[in-house]
């Protein structure tokens, strides 16, 4: 099928050829296309343009054509441009004029930005899906871990004593957030652009609600030059993939060190590691490095679509067939990377007791500043104070559960006559508010999240 016959007649041209056809990368919008043909038909049918006849013929035939798609039963040949011409062509093979008519009425431009708003309807909904799967397994792993001791960190320099699981919470409640946006976008993506023609719009009395209805979208696009010329929904998707990317990203490089036998948090099940080629005793988490990596294939993914439309002047420009590649990959690493991150977090094994051994006593240093203020210090004065016991501690080599009570009564004569008790399980239990790591908050989070999962099933 010749699309241009009559103003382009030149003999083709390879190289031409190799830039523009789509057809290796948009061949994934078979399903789609077939079924904005089956509804386009009926369109066309309810306003005269087909008998009842032809469109059941046309109906059957498209049947036809998507089962040997499935099967692998055809070969596109050097003309079929785009998943658009190939399914028109296979359609005129078999019914002659009538196939030939389906493009009445319409444009590749609208063609194309209903199947792309078809497939990320679907495809956000599963982003969603594994997102689900993933925090509920946030939520159970950081159950069995609520009054795990973990040395907490800011700077990758000791902090204060926290629990495992509000640290995996914090990864879980990252995620309730990226849930959020792909469910926003996929609010947005939630209109059809079939029937916005070229950029004119259609020029055949088409039900464009009832078109948008039948594709399952809930409402038509607003204007026609906006319908195929936007790719806002792609750069949306392809956003909302990163930012995830980028929090499991996070929380790989740090479970990565823990697996180092230096800390020794964490033990990735054997199907999630990879060994060394030389070294036999190598057990690398290569899993997570992997996901860590991703992380740069989203950030470009996301670049190359913001800089593809950035100068294109409106409408229609052919540069906008460019956006398949980035937002198929997008997509495509997000689901996998998910799925890898849950499975193998799932099957990893905690070891409570290394977490509890790396943790160092001047950790509780906000502990004895907070007790100071209880008695009356201005906070100032008693970070200032807390700090000059700990470097003197340390200048001796020493740390801040080694203080004698001659130590402390010098240093902190506020405490000479209810003597003051520091430990790590007293430092999380003071820590009770709304967020915070004591266990009874940390349960609160995941009972918390758990409801919110319940109500946010994605079917």
């Amino acid at each position: 099928m010749t699309l241009y016959k009559g103003r382009i007649d030149a003999a083709p041209n390879e190289l031409m050829d190799a830039m523009n056809k789509s057809l290796p990368v948009d061949i994934r919008f078979f399903p789609y296309d077939i079924n904005t043909n089956r509804v386009w038909a009926r369109e066309l049918q309810r306003i005269g343009v087909f008998s009842q006849t032809e469109l059941d013929n046309i109906l059957i035939a498209l049947d036809e054509i998507l089962a040997r798609y499935n099967a692998g039963e055809f070969t596109p040949l050097p003309s079929d441009e785009d998943i658009h011409t190939l399914t028109e062509r296979l359609l005129t093979e078999s019914l002659g004029n009538t196939g030939a008519r389906i493009h009445t009425g319409r444009s590749r431009n609208d063609q194309v930005a209903c199947d792309l708003y078809q497939y990320l309807m679907d495809n956000l909904k599963m982003l969603k899906s594994h997102l689900h799967q993933l925090i509920s397994v946030l939520c159970s792993v950081a159950t069995a871990h609520a009054n795990t001791l973990l040395a907490g960190t800011t700077h990758l320099q000791p902090a204060q004593p926290i629990t495992l699981g509000h640290f995996l919470m914090s990864l879980a409640f990252a995620l309730q957030r990226d849930f959020q946006r792909a469910d926003d976008a996929q609010k947005r993506v939630d209109r059809c652009p079939l029937g916005a023609g070229a950029i004119a719009g259609c020029g055949f009395a088409v039900d464009r609600k009832k078109i948008a209805t039948e594709l399952g979208f809930s409402n038509p696009t607003d204007n026609s030059i906006d319908s195929i010329s936007d790719r806002d929904v792609a750069q949306e998707t392809a956003f909302v993939c990163a930012t995830i990317l980028t929090h499991l990203s996070r929380y790989a490089e740090q479970f990565i060190i823990w697996s180092n036998p230096a800390f020794g948090y964490v033990k990735w099940d054997a199907q999630w590691s990879t060994g060394s080629s030389m070294m036999p005793q190598k057990r690398n988490p290569d899993a997570m490095e992997l996901v860590r990596a991703k992380a740069a294939r989203g950030l470009g993914n996301v670049t190359t679509l913001l800089c593809l439309t950035k100068g294109v002047p409106l409408s229609y420009a052919k540069d906008l067939q460019e956006d398949k590649e980035a937002v198929f990959d997008a997509i495509d690493t997000a689901l996998l990377t998910i799925q890898v991150f849950s499975q193998a977090l799932n099957s990893a094994t905690f070891i409570p007791a290394r977490m509890k051994a790396v943790l160092t006593s001047d950790m509780l240093a906000t502990d004895l500043a907070d007790a100071l203020v209880e008695k009356g210090v201005p906070f100032r004065k008693a970070h200032e104070r807390t700090a000059q016991f700990v470097t003197f501690l340390e200048d001796n080599h020493r740390d801040l559960l080694s203080a004698t009570q001659t130590e402390m009564d010098t240093y902190f004569p506020e405490f000479k006559d209810t003597p003051l008790h520091l430990s790590y399980e007293g430092s999380l239990q003071r820590r009770r508010a709304i967020g915070g790591t004591a266990p009874v908050s940390v349960n609160a989070q995941i009972e918390s999240l758990s409801s919110w999962l319940t109500s946010n099933s994605v079917c």
